[in-house]
């Protein structure tokens, strides 16, 4: 994922935990609320149960009471008795006989006209008949319920069903267990009972929160609007807002940090070992008499997901300095022989050389996967060149141990950079070398009036009192090129000859210069 990917990832990530948290608060404080609420509608529902059950269990005690007492002829006695029922009994309005299927009498005396006595709506368990709507041919009353038993009937008054004490203007209704309603409290709407009837438990509609209680028989329904469900929402966001705030703060922060993390060169570096973004090119080393390939430095690259290439100098010293580059350099080990095994076979006379950081130059670290790297594919040590900068020989006995393996194995061993370290004379002649390079700077003031213009030369002699070969780095000129042959450099490599390529071309352009002969 390249930087820009990156933060627009990063933005949308900030953005959501911006309004995430918002949102789940709004979420959380609004199910919170419906739930008290439903839970609160909940409890006027059992409550609803509880006083519809006195009401009830009073109208058919009443029944009971009335019966027991054996009358059956609507005397004066009889009549008294209904009276005193009524008035023993809060919950009934009425009392009435029943003779030969026809109203004999009330508890407000004989009845002089013809009332056939209804069919019951429906039969409770225990044997109480039940109509749920008659009007009072005597009392000339609003419509009630009456309760039947043998030849007795008590008419009940259907507010006293739901005679709570409600608030928010809540509605209730009692219903049997057959769905249908006997009493109802505020006018619910008709709709919403159907609805609350067919399911069980709490609910919900555009306008209304409902819950329903059912006890064996009855059910009982409160409802009241969205509206009333809305203050506890107010207090239940009120207190979720400031958390949901500080929450989304310390996710913004979290991603910021993060990002400057992601985005860090060490962060960037790290992810790009993990994902082996490094890459090899290969810079050719020239014969300068003949114009011949001998082989080539690999020189690290960093591919980015996007395919752009950033060179070394941007982030060896970073790699060095995090120990990143031990991985750094395993890998491009590895890379080097898979990509020119068949060409090292091929032709014995090619080299590939490979730098090692001050670390490795020190513990021969990277010295035993080699070994196997080399073994896997069948290559001999000296196809390998190792590459030491001058910059690793600051604790020398250690460097003169590992260099001396790495040397007694068969890898030809160049000091790189020379001159620009902090190696002497003395140091360099008791160190396992193989091969001078000079350095790039060394070689621009060729020709030049600087101060170092005259360095090379030197150079050129030291290398040849320690009898070392010598490669010269970074030639652009031909006059540079002619200068160190005829001081008897021998080899060189520079953007005259190749810049640095990928594999591919690589091979194409040492296939071409193999054998090619100097103009």
């Amino acid at each position: 994922m390249n930087r820009k990917s990156t933060i627009a990832g990063a933005v949308i990530l900030a953005v959501l935990a911006a309004v995430l948290p918002l949102s789940v608060s709004y979420y959380i404080s609004r199910t919170h609320s419906i739930e008290a609420e439903q839970r609160h509608l909940t409890e006027y529902g059992s409550w609803t149960i509880e006083r519809s059950s006195i009401a009830v269990s009073d109208a058919i005690s009443a029944l009971h009471e009335i019966d027991a007492a054996g009358f059956s002829d609507c005397s004066e006695q009889h009549i008294d008795a209904m009276r005193l029922t009524v008035m023993n009994h809060r919950a009934i309005e009425e009392v009435g006989f029943y003779k030969n299927g026809l109203l004999g009498c009330t508890s407000w005396g004989p009845v002089t006209k013809v009332i056939a006595q209804r069919p019951a709506d429906y039969q409770t368990a225990d044997g109480i008949r039940v109509n749920m709507r008659i009007h009072p041919a005597v009392s000339k009353g609003h419509p009630v319920i009456a309760f039947e038993y043998k030849n007795h009937n008590v008419l009940v008054d259907p507010s006293r069903l739901v005679d709570v004490l409600v608030d928010n203007n809540m509605s209730l209704a009692l219903a049997n267990d057959r769905g249908d309603v006997l009493a109802t409290l505020n006018n619910p709407d008709p709709a919403l009972l159907k609805k609350a009837l067919s399911t069980n438990g709490s609910g919900s509609t555009r306008d209304y929160l409902y819950a329903t209680y059912r006890v064996p028989g009855w059910v009982a329904i409160a409802a009241e609007r969205q509206d009333y469900a809305f203050a506890g929402f107010r207090r239940q966001r009120n207190y979720m807002l400031p958390i949901a705030i500080l929450l989304a703060c310390i996710m913004i922060a979290a991603i910021v940090l993060v990002l400057r993390r992601r985005l860090s060169p060490l962060a960037e570096l790290e992810i790009a070992v993990r994902k082996r973004e490094f890459i090899n090119h290969y810079q050719p080393i020239m014969e300068l008499a003949t114009g011949r390939c001998i082989g080539a430095e690999a020189l690290v690259r960093w591919r980015r997901p996007d395919g752009s290439l950033t060179p070394p100098n941007f982030f060896i010293p970073l790699a060095e300095e995090s120990g990143l580059i031990r991985e750094i350099t395993d890998q491009l080990i590895q890379l080097a022989i898979d990509e020119m095994h068949a060409a090292l076979s091929a032709d014995p006379e090619m080299h590939i050389a490979i730098n090692l950081c001050a670390a490795d130059i020190e513990t021969g670290r990277p010295l035993e996967s080699l070994a196997l790297a080399l073994a896997a594919r069948r290559l001999p040590t000296s196809s390998i060149w190792l590459e030491a900068t001058e910059r690793g020989f600051i604790h020398a006995d250690e460097a003169r141990e590992s260099l001396g393996r790495a040397q007694k194995a068969g890898h030809p061993i160049a000091i790189d950079d020379f001159g620009t370290g902090y190696s002497s004379l003395g140091l360099l002649h008791s160190l396992p070398l193989d091969v001078l390079k000079i350095d790039k700077s060394f070689v621009d003031a060729i020709g030049t009036d600087s101060a170092s213009s005259t360095v090379t030369g030197h150079i050129i002699d030291i290398a040849r009192q320690l009898d070392l070969e010598v490669v010269a780095e970074g030639i652009e000129q031909q006059q540079q090129a002619d200068y160190l042959r005829s001081h008897g450099v021998r080899y060189g490599q520079g953007w005259l000859f190749a810049k640095a390529m990928p594999r591919d071309e690589f091979l194409a352009f040492y296939g071409k210069h193999r054998r090619a002969s100097a103009a």
